[in-house]
């Protein structure tokens, strides 16, 4: 579950550095969870239309490009690029840029996760997500996060008290049935199993048993029914129970959402250069940036537009 974590998200207005910002507000929630770190990343252009990048952990065998290149073949999806990224322990981080229509990516991605040699860990027009088992030195040195250049993105140490530690149940979370959405998640959701069940009879397809998971699809829900993000959000805090503070990103957008008692901390500076959300104050000094920080009301949620 969600746990004491620590949550970070930053939106730029002119700047594109967000991945220097979000690991030194990463840094300084360190302490809130060693368990693993990630981000999500959103890039100032998206794809042409049907095209989309996937993110996947691949074992760094022999033949596994040609098994993954064969299973996104088969199920509709053409290639346009390939960056094999090898990170340690014999696995990589591999990039693929495909067209598809948008009808075959569900097939693609349960193609690919089907191999014995890939799993796909993100997949969108212009956000890509990295996350790991390790610190956030180790992270920043294995992905080089620092250099990363984008409009906005969304960061996240962990440190679990229920579900599994592994690279899976690293945050951020995103859902495969709405491309280029994700979010990090402090606390837990108490009426999990309920909203699940509603969420599946839906068609949403859930790939961990992590409660973070949960507020992704839900909001995704809430999107496609029309609603808008900040609408989202208010509908979020109404059904969803325990404690919890979130910060979710779309193509456009970043929220922040804290429970109706309160119970987890969340906060936001706004300025005139960008705007930001975390679990702790020392996360938003660390962007040295001025603009005011407070503390979010219980139930409040905050959203920006870039």
């Amino acid at each position: 579950m969600g746990g004491i974590c620590g949550i970070a998200g930053v939106l730029l207005q002119k700047d594109t550095c967000v991945g220097k910002l979000l690991i030194a507000m990463m840094k300084a929630l360190q302490h809130r969870g060693i368990d693993s770190s990630g981000v999500a990343i959103y890039s100032k252009d998206a794809l042409v239309t049907n095209e989309y990048i996937l993110r996947m952990f691949t074992l760094d065998v022999i033949g596994a490009a040609s098994k993954v290149s064969t299973a996104i073949a088969k199920a509709g999806g053409d290639i346009r690029s390939i960056h094999l990224y090898p990170v340690s322990g014999g696995r990589g981080f591999d990039r693929y840029q495909i067209k598809a229509d948008p009808g075959d990516l569900r097939k693609i991605i349960d193609g690919v996760n089907s191999t014995d040699v890939a799993r796909v860990l993100s997949m969108g027009r212009c956000m890509e997500i990295f996350k790991d088992v390790c610190s956030v030195a180790e992270f920043d040195e294995r992905f080089k996060t620092s250099e990363l250049e984008g409009t906005h993105g969304l960061g996240h140490v962990r440190f679990s008290t229920e579900s599994q530690v592994d690279l899976l149940h690293a945050h951020p979370f995103q859902t495969f049935d709405y491309p280029d959405i994700a979010v990090v998640h402090n606390g837990q959701i108490t009426n999990y199993y309920k909203v699940k069940e509603r969420l599946e009879r839906r068609g949403h397809a859930f790939e961990t048993d992590n409660d973070s998971e949960l507020i992704v699809h839900y909001i995704a829900d809430k999107l496609e029914r029309g609603l808008n993000l900040k609408e989202s959000l208010r509908e979020s805090v109404k059904d969803l129970d325990g404690p919890f503070s979130y910060i979710i990103s779309t193509s456009e957008a970043l929220g922040i959402a804290r429970d109706k008692l309160g119970l987890r901390p969340a906060l936001v500076l706004e300025g005139k250069e960008l705007s930001a959300a975390a679990s702790e104050e020392g996360a938003l000094r660390a962007l040295e940036q001025n603009g005011v920080i407070r503390n979010l009301m219980p139930g409040e949620v905050v959203t920006w537009q870039r």
